[in-house]
Formats: structure tokens, C-alpha cells, sequence
């Protein structure tokens, strides 16, 4: 990006909206795994923690992605124009 703060500003909004509930539910997904507190079922149980796991890897990728894609330089495209051979005439 051209304007750094557009970058900062799109990774900080997925920070929020992302990585702070990706890590929710990973303590969530740990607790349920390591405790099994909640359904009783230790199939169900087993389930939603890695369920929990699952999502909260996805959306902990997510602010890591789009910090990556918005702040890395990025090189300019060379242009392969040769330079030996004589412009022809506009017609």
C-alpha cells in the first residue's frame, strides 16, 4: 500500500474483530479440552474444544495475514523494453 495508515488501520480492525475472539476461543477450546466442564459427553465435549480449536487458529491467522499483506514491500515490476530496435513511426 501506498498510504501507510490505511495499513495500520485495517490491521488494527483485524486485531479486534479477529484476533482478540480467535483468542477467546482458544482459552475456551483449552479450558473445555483440558476440563470438560460443560456438556457432560465426553464425545460432545471432545467436539466443541476442537471445534473451538479449529475456529480459533482460522481467525487467529487472519490479523497475521492481512498485517503481512498490507505492510511488505512490494518491488516494482520491470518493464522488459529492448532497447536495440528503433521505435517505428506512429501511422
Amino acid at each position: 500500500m501506498k498510504n501507510k495508515n490505511y495499513g495500520i488501520a485495517i490491521t488494527i480492525v483485524a486485531v479486534l474483530l479477529c484476533g482478540f475472539p480467535g483468542l477467546a476461543s482458544l482459552c475456551l477450546g483449552l479450558i473445555v479440552a483440558i476440563d470438560r466442564p460443560f456438556l457432560g459427553e465426553p464425545r460432545s465435549d471432545l467436539l466443541v474444544s476442537f471445534s473451538l480449536l479449529c475456529i480459533s487458529v482460522i481467525f487467529l491467522a487472519i490479523p497475521i495475514v492481512a498485517g503481512f499483506i498490507t505492510f511488505r514491500k512490494r518491488t516494482p515490476a520491470k518493464v522488459d523494453i529492448p532497447t536495440d530496435e528503433p521505435i517505428p513511426p506512429p501511422s
